[in-house]
Formats: structure tokens, sequence, C-alpha cells
């Protein structure tokens, strides 16, 4: 599929939806056919190239214990202060987090203990927004938000979309 490009895989649980994820982000292999991904078999792309090449942000955002700014930039530990800043204005983190009293480097528990749901799925947008890469994986990121929240989670990711494939 080429960037701009999205697919979207539908069916009921247990169809295989995750299966597929776990093979694209090369967690797991395939027992016959194979994979590709610009012509290149998935199991030959060195697995540091792959994780530079895609961005997945599942239904529970992966944050660990640090500051706002930490989840984000584990995304891309040497983007630049304007970089990180156009990610957290584009995912709508600033939002919140110039409300909280340590903006940015506000602390957070693992899991994103301290956030709401969208805050969480926030932070990890802009993550996906910072990290830049071409290949962005979505996991039901919309799961267990309200519908407000929802719809704004919706629009940040129509722009992570851009130009890449989905």
């Amino acid at each position: 599929m080429p960037p701009g490009e999205i697919l979207l895989l539908a069916g009921p649980s247990g169809a295989g939806k995750s299966t597929v994820m776990e093979l694209l982000l090369g967690f797991i292999q395939p027992t016959q056919g194979r994979i590709t991904l610009n012509g290149a078999e998935l199991a030959s792309i060195v697995p540091d190239a792959l994780a530079r090449m895609t961005s997945w942000i599942g239904q529970r955002p992966m944050l660990f214990a640090g500051t706002i700014e930490d989840n984000i930039r584990f995304g891309r530990p040497d983007a630049t202060a304007a970089a990180l800043n156009a990610a957290v204005q584009a995912a709508g983190v600033a939002r919140f987090a110039n409300m909280l009293p340590h903006g940015l480097q506000t602390r957070v528990g693992e899991g994103g203990y301290g956030l709401s749901g969208g805050q969480a799925q926030r932070v990890a947008i802009a993550r996906a927004f910072v990290r830049d890469a071409p290949l962005l994986l979505l996991d039901e990121p919309t799961a267990h938000l309200d519908p407000v929240t929802e719809a704004d989670v919706l629009a940040s990711l129509r722009r992570l979309a851009i130009r890449r494939t989905v």
C-alpha cells in the first residue's frame, strides 16, 4: 500500500485481527506465506529498522512511569524541541498539559496512571507524531473513550495518517 492509503481490518473477535498486527510488528513469524514491506521480506528486516519504520497505537496506550515529555520522546529520543512541540500541538496534548502544574514535565505512573484514557491516548499519538514513521498501525485506538473524546482523538489520528500507510 502506498503512503496515504488506509486499510481497515474488520471482523468478529477471534478472527485474527490482533494476529495480523503481531505479524506486521514482527512479534511473530508466519507459518506459511510471506510478508513484504517495500519489496523486502519482513523477516529480513533488522528489528531496529522495522521499529524505526513503524508506529503502533493500541486500545490502551503503553506509557511508562516518567514525565509526559519522556513518554512522547520515547518515539524519538533525539527529537528537537520544535518537533516535540509540533507533536504536542498536533495530538492535542497541549490542551491538557498546559493546565497541569508542571506541564510536559508532569510525572505519570506506569500505564499512564494519573491521566484519563483520552489524555493517555493523546500522549501515544504525540509519540507517533514525533516518531514520524511511514507505517502506522492502529488497534482500536478509540476503544473505551467517550464520544466527544473519541471524535477529538480521531481528528488527531486523521492528521497523523497524512502521507503514511495506515
